[in-house]
């Protein structure tokens, strides 16, 4: 469900707007781990950056 973020292009990232917010999450084997609640008006610059930080 969700989409693909366009920034990051990572098939297993994915994106729900949820009002005013950009729900960022990464759909795992047995879980969804929720990256990011992020106002829609933000840019996703640095987040990236956090991301690798999530993953490792």
């Amino acid at each position: 469900m969700g989409r693909m973020v366009p920034e990051l292009a990572v098939e297993d990232t994915r994106e729900r707007f949820v009002y005013s917010y950009r729900l960022i999450y990464r759909v795992q084997s047995d879980h969804v781990l929720i990256l990011a609640v992020i106002h829609g008006r933000r840019l996703l610059e640095n987040l990236q950056h956090r991301l690798d930080e999530q993953g490792s």
